[in-house]
C-alpha cells in the first residue's frame, strides 16, 4: 500500500471534520472583528499586466488597501456599482481591487493581504506568472460546453459544488508535448485536483490527481493534429465552493521533475542533471519514468551564490528550517516550475549505482554529503566508511523535506560485527503538535558515536520502493560533524485559524515562536524585533534552554497612531564562543479547524505584519517581570487589571499563555477569574521538576466580553471577546543542584605559624554561571586562621585557596566549615553551593 505525505493525509480527512460547517467560524475568533481572507479570485496575473480581483472572507468590510509582499504588486480600489433602482435591496458588494503587477516582479508565490478598519487579514497566494491569463466561463460541465482555450495559457477557475466538472478543449499539433498543471494546495486551495485529457473521440489519453500534494499534473505527446478534451474536477467530489479555486497552466513550456544532485555548496560551480519535459535542448531518457511518462534530461553547470532561503514556491512546515533557493528553466514557450535547491554543508558525493547490497557498499571519506536517488524497483543504496572510537557526526537525511514523494529509512550497521546499531524511519516529532505541525517522513537527526575503530556500513532505502522509484525520488544524506545552530518560526498566537496580529494602543499583542534546534543545540536565545513604528516597543525576550516554543510580546503606549507594515523578529545566541543571528521565518495558518485536536495546515509567508488599531479597553500588568524558582519549585504571579474603558465590567479570566516544558503537566496554572469591582489576582503554578535551567518568558492572557461598535452605521454596541496579554515575565529556573564541589585535600592539616595550600574544583551540571567566586565560612568563634581571597579566572573551574595560621593557635579539630562557590545567573540572579569541611589544627 502507498505511504502518503503528511499534508495529503490530512486533506483527506478535513473535508469530513469540517463538513457542514461555514470556513472559519467567527466564534472562535475572541476579539473585535478580524479580516480574514479565504479567497482572491483570480489568485494571480501575469507579469508586467493588471488584474481586477475580488475578495472573499469575513469581516472585510471597507477595506482600505491590498498590502502585497513584492513592492512591485500594488492595488488600487475600484468603485462599487451604482445602486439598484428605489424600491430594490441593495446587495452586499464584494470588495474589488485592480491590481497592477511590475514587470520584474518574480515569477511564482506572493502573498496579499487585506487592510481595513478591523486590522490586517492572514495572507493568501497570489500567483505571478510569464503567461497569459483567462477565468474560466461556465457553464462547461459537458464536452459539448467545453470552454475553448489556446495553447499556453493559464486558466484562473473553482470548482463551485462537489459534482462540478469543468470541461476545457484546445487544438494541438502532432508531435507537440502538452504539459497541464493544475495547482491547488500549493496556492491555498482546499481542491484536491484531478485532471483528464481526451482526444475528439472520447478517448482517455492521461490522468493524474496527486503529482505534489493536491496538485495534479499530466502532460502528453499529441498523435495527431486535432482537438482535445481537459476534464477537470475535485478527485473525490465530496466538495465545491468558492475555496476550491485551482490555476490551470496549458503550456509546451518546459516542467522540472527532478534536480540531481538536489544540493550544492555555496559559490561554487556544480554539474547538474534536472529530469523534466520540455526541457531546452533535452533528450527522453527511457530510464527516468515518472507516472509512466517518460522524462526528458539535460545536463548543466550552475555556481550558486549563498543565503538562507529564497524560494516563490510553497513552504511546508516540515521545510522550514532549510536554507535554499530555486531554480528555474526558460524557453521560448515560458518558464518552467521552481524547483528547490539547497545548500551542503561539506563536499557532495553522488550516488555510484552499484551500491545495492552491503557486500558492493560505496566507500565515502567523511565529513561529506551524499546525492542519491531511488531510480528503480527495490533500490537500495549502501555507504561505508572508516572511523576511529568515539568520532562523533551528525548523520541527516533529507527527502519529505526536500518536497520528494518519498518515505526514507536509515540503518547503521557495525562492519566488523555486523550488529545493527540503529534504526531510523519517521520523524514522530513535531515543534507544534497543532499549530505549525513539523511532523515528518524523514528520519530523525542521528548523533553517532563510533564505539570503536571499525568500518560502519549505512543502509539508505524507501518504503515501497517498487511504486516510488522514479527520478523524482533524490535524496540528501549529511554525514558531518555536528554544527550547532537554530532557525526560528514566528506567527500569530491563534492555533486553529488563520490570522495577524493587531495590536491596540494602552494594550499589548504577542507572537507565538517556534525554534528549530539543529544538530542537537539547547541553548538559550533572546529574541528581539526590528522595524517597529513609533510609540510600538518590544524589550528583548528569551526562550529558554530546549524549548521548541515561546512568545514575544509587542506593546503599544496610548498615544500610539493607526498603522500597518511589516515587522521583523530576530533570534540571537552564542554558540560555541560565536554570536548567532537569525531572523525568524514568518508562518500563519492557512484553514480554520474547529477541533482542538486536529493540526492545521500552516505555511511559511514572506512578510511578518502587524496593525496597529484603536485604544484598548483594558490591560494587564505583571509588576513582577522578573522571578527565580528551582525545579520542582512553586511560583505565583500577581496580576493587576487595569479598565481603561469604564464600559468594561464584564469578570476576566486570566491565565498563562502556553510556555513549553516550563509547567508542570497536568499540573499547569489554573486560569483565574477577576470579577467586576476587583482588579487583582494570582497565578500560582509548579515548575517542571524537569525543566532545564535557565531563562524562560511568561505571559498572562486576559479575557473579557467588552462593548464594542461592531457596525458603524448602527453605531450599536455588541458583547465580543477581546483578549489582551500582559508584559513578558522572565523566569530564571535554577536547579536543585547545579555543581559539584569538591576540596583538595579532603581533610586539612594545618600548622601554627605557616600556610597550608588547598585547591577547589567545581563540576558544573549547567552552564549558568560565568563568573565564580568563593567564600570560606569558618565556625562562630574561630580565631588565629585567614583565608587569602579566593578568584577564579574567567572560564576556570578551579582555584587555590591559601590558609594562614597564626602562631598562637590552640591544637584541635575545628568541624563544620563552611566552601560556599557560586555567581549570579545569566549575571543577575544569585546562586550557591555549600559543602562543610573539617580542619585539624597540629601541635
Amino acid at each position: 500500500m502507498k505511504r502518503c505525505g503528511i499534508l495529503e493525509i490530512f486533506c483527506v480527512l478535513l473535508p469530513f471534520l469540517l463538513l457542514g460547517q461555514a470556513s472559519g467560524q467567527q466564534k472562535t475568533l475572541p476579539g473585535p472583528p478580524r479580516p480574514r481572507l479565504l479567497v482572491v479570485s483570480p489568485c494571480g496575473g501575469r507579469a508586467g499586466s493588471s488584474v481586477e480581483v475580488t475578495l472573499n472572507g469575513q469581516n472585510l468590510d471597507d477595506p482600505q488597501e491590498l498590502l502585497f509582499s513584492h513592492p512591485g504588486i500594488k492595488a488600487e480600489a475600484v468603485p462599487p456599482p451604482a445602486s439598484p433602482k428605489k424600491g430594490k435591496p441593495a446587495p452586499k458588494p464584494q470588495a474589488r481591487f485592480r491590481v497592477t503587477i511590475g514587470r520584474d516582479v518574480p515569477f511564482g508565490l506572493h502573498d496579499v493581504r487585506v487592510v481595513n478598519r478591523w486590522g490586517i487579514s492572514n495572507p493568501r497566494a497570489f500567483v505571478v506568472g510569464d503567461l497569459p491569463e483567462i477565468s474560466e466561463k461556465e457553464p462547461n460541465n459537458d464536452v459539448t460546453q467545453a470552454q475553448r482555450v489556446p495553447l499556453n495559457i493559464t486558466v484562473n477557475g473553482v470548482i463551485s459544488s462537489p459534482t462540478d466538472v469543468d470541461y476545457f478543449v484546445f487544438t494541438g499539433k502532432k508531435g507537440q508535448r502538452v504539459i497541464l498543471s493544475c495547482l491547488a494546495s500549493s496556492i491555498d486551495s482546499r481542491l484536491r485536483a484531478a485532471l483528464e485529457l481526451y482526444d475528439s473521440a472520447g478517448h482517455e489519453l492521461a490522468a493524474n490527481h496527486h503529482y505534489q500534494d493536491l496538485d495534479a499534473l499530466l502532460d502528453y505527446t499529441l498523435e495527431n493534429d486535432g482537438d482535445f478534451y481537459i476534464r477537470m474536477h475535485g478527485f473525490t467530489y465530496a466538495l465545491g465552493g468558492a475555496e476550491e479555486f485551482y490555476r490551470l497552466t496549458i503550456s509546451t513550456g518546459p516542467w522540472i521533475d527532478a534536480v540531481y544532485p538536489p544540493m550544492v555548496r555555496a559559490g561554487q560551480r556544480t554539474h547538474l542533471t534536472i529530469f523534466g519535459r520540455n526541457l531546452p535542448g533535452g533528450k527522453r531518457d527511457p530510464s527516468a519514468i515518472s507516472d509512466e511518462c517518460v522524462l526528458e534530461k539535460i545536463e548543466v553547470d550552475w555556481k550558486p551564490g549563498a543565503g538562507q532561503l529564497a524560494y516563490y514556491g510553497r513552504v511546508a512546515p516540515r521545510m522550514s528550517a532549510l536554507d535554499g533557493f530555486e531554480y528555474r528553466l526558460h524557453s521560448a514557450a515560458g518558464t518552467s516550475n521552481p524547483y528547490l535547491l539547497t545548500y551542503a554543508q561539506a563536499p557532495v558525493v553522488l550516488d555510484n549505482e552499484h551500491n545495492s547490497k552491503m557486500e558492493t557498499a560505496q566507500e565515502i571519506t567523511l565529513p561529506c554529503e551524499i546525492a542519491g536517488h531511488i531510480d528503480r524497483k527495490h533500490d537500495r543504496d549502501w555507504y561505508c566508511f572508516t572511523a576511529r572510537k568515539g568520532d562523533a557526526y551528525g548523520i541527516e537525511l533529507f527527502a519529505d523535506r526536500l518536497g520528494v514523494p518519498a518515505d526514507m529509512y536509515l540503518t547503521m550497521v557495525r562492519g566488523q560485527t555486523k550488529q545493527t546499531l540503529r534504526e531510523l524511519d519517521d520523524d514522530l516529532d513535531s515543534l507544534s503538535p497543532q499549530q505549525f505541525f513539523t511532523r515528518t517522513l524523514d528520519p530523525p537527526h542521528y548523533h553517532f558515536v563510533a564505539p570503536a575503530d571499525d568500518k560502519y556500513d549505512l543502509l539508505v532505502a524507501c518504503r515501497d520502493a517498487d511504486s516510488q522509484a522514479g527520478p523524482r525520488r533524490v535524496y540528501r544524506l549529511r554525514i558531518t560533524p555536528e554544527e550547532p545552530d537554530f532557525r526560528l518560526i514566528v506567527m500569530p498566537p491563534a492555533t486553529n485559524s488563520p490570522d495577524a496580529c493587531t495590536l491596540l494602543p494602552g494594550g499589548r499583542s504577542y507572537y507565538s515562536v517556534f525554534v528549530w534546534r539543529l544538530d542537537g543545540w539547547n541553548g538559550e536565545i533572546t529574541l528581539s524585533a526590528e522595524d517597529l513604528p513609533a510609540g510600538v516597543t518590544a524589550a528583548p525576550q528569551v526562550i529558554g534552554p530546549g524549548q521548541k516554543q515561546g512568545v514575544f510580546v509587542v506593546s503599544a503606549a496610548p498615544d500610539a497612531r493607526l498603522w500597518t507594515g511589516s515587522i521583523k523578529v530576530q533570534g540571537t545566541a552564542f554558540i560555541q564562543g560565536r554570536k548567532i543571528v537569525h531572523d525568524a521565518r514568518p508562518a500563519t495558518i492557512t484553514w480554520p479547524v474547529t477541533q482542538q485536536n486536529i493540526p492545521t495546515i500552516s505555511r511559511i509567508d514572506h512578510d511578518l505584519v502587524l496593525a496597529v488599531r484603536e485604544r484598548a479597553p483594558f490591560s494587564l500588568t505583571v509588576e513582577m517581570t522578573d522571578t527565580v524558582a528551582v525545579q520542582g519549585g512553586q511560583v505565583t504571579i500577581p496580576i493587576k487589571l487595569f479598565r481603561q474603558d469604564p464600559a468594561t465590567k464584564m469578570p476576566t479570566t486570566v491565565s498563562i499563555a502556553p510556555a513549553g516544558p516550563v509547567l508542570t503537566p497536568r499540573r499547569n496554572a489554573q486560569p483565574q477569574t477577576v470579577p467586576p469591582g476587583k482588579d487583582t489576582a494570582n497565578i500560582v503554578f509548579t515548575v517542571n521538576p524537569s525543566a532545564l535551567p535557565g531563562d524562560y518568558t511568561l505571559v498572562v492572557v486576559g479575557q473579557t466580553q467588552v462593548p464594542y461598535v461592531v457596525d458603524p452605521k448602527t453605531k450599536q454596541k455588541t458583547n465580543v471577546f477581546l483578549s489582551q496579554p500582559s508584559n513578558p515575565i522572565r523566569l530564571s529556573v535554577l536547579p536543585k543542584q547545579w555543581a559539584t564541589v569538591t576540596l583538595t585535600p579532603a581533610s586539612l592539616m594545618l600548622k601554627p605559624g605557616t600556610e597550608t595550600k588547598a585547591t577547589v574544583k567545581v563540576a558544573a551540571y549547567h552552564d549558568l554561571v560565568k563568573h565564580l567566586h568563593c567564600q570560606f565560612i569558618l565556625p562562630p568563634k574561630t580565631v588565629g586562621i585567614h583565608v587569602d581571597e579566593v578568584v577564579f579566572e574567567p572560564g576556570e573551574r578551579h582555584a587555590k585557596l591559601v590558609f594562614h595560621t597564626d602562631p598562637g593557635v590552640k591544637p584541635g579539630k575545628i568541624s563544620d566549615g563552611i566552601l560556599r562557590v557560586g555567581g549570579k545567573v545569566n549575571g543577575k540572579t544569585p546562586i550557591a553551593q555549600d559543602i562543610k569541611f573539617n580542619l585539624t589544627v597540629a601541635k
